[in-house]
């Protein structure tokens, strides 16, 4: 079953509320509780056509995911907590329900390591860590659950899901399965992220010097 996301990505591991309102994604969660709670998740394109096929309007690299909670409200919502799986990509889509269900194929991890896969871990922490000094909505610990994690290719996704970026952005990431490629997108991100906090802490500055002088 697959679900649409709009202005919002999951990644593997990670963690995301959702709300679902429309009655047949109500429908397909209600049947993924019943059986192993696992959806997929893909992200919607910005397109303009109202009468766009799912192929159309959705892109075609998702993540698969299990739902850890699932609570309704009183206007028959759906308030999820979901945490990814595991990358897919859809190979086609499958009629038969109200909603949408594609054949997909899980991408595996692959594992990388050596001295530039090191390098640009510990760089792409080094610039996470001095990005949560400086944004008052981060909390510190999650500068150090970045430090902790081992695996490369769930650093970066971890990073990117963090940081302020597009839902473009992060899809883009998102559809890199080379590790080491993925490593150098979230690199070039984490540093214009970096660049930006930075002069808008400048600026706040000199506002404040400005006022205090006044």
């Amino acid at each position: 079953p697959i679900l649409p996301l709009f202005d919002a990505a999951l990644f593997p591991k990670m963690v995301l509320p959702l709300v679902v309102m429309q009655g047949e994604s109500i429908q397909l969660v209600d049947e993924a509780m019943a059986k192993d709670r696992q959806i997929g998740l893909v992200v919607s394109r910005k397109t303009t056509e109202e009468n766009a096929t799912p192929q159309e309007s959705l892109h075609t690299v998702g993540t698969s995911a299990v739902i850890l909670k699932m609570a309704k409200t009183q206007d028959n919502r759906a308030q999820l907590l979901v945490q990814g799986i595991s990358r897919f990509q859809i190979l086609d889509y499958v009629d038969g329900k109200p909603y949408l269900q594609a054949r997909v194929e899980m991408i595996p991890e692959k594992e990388v390591d050596g001295t530039e896969i090191e390098a640009m871990m510990a760089n792409i922490v080094r610039l996470f860590m001095r990005i949560t000094e400086l944004t008052p909505g981060l909390p510190p610990e999650i500068g150090n659950m970045a430090k902790s994690i081992t695996e490369p290719g769930t650093l970066a996704d971890m990073v990117v899901s963090t940081i302020n970026t597009t839902t473009e952005e992060k899809q883009k990431v998102l559809e890199l399965f080379d590790v080491r490629e993925r490593l150098r997108e979230v690199t070039r991100l984490i540093n214009h992220q970096l660049e930006i906090v930075e002069l808008g802490n400048k600026i706040q500055s000199q506002v404040k010097g400005d006022i205090d002088k006044s």
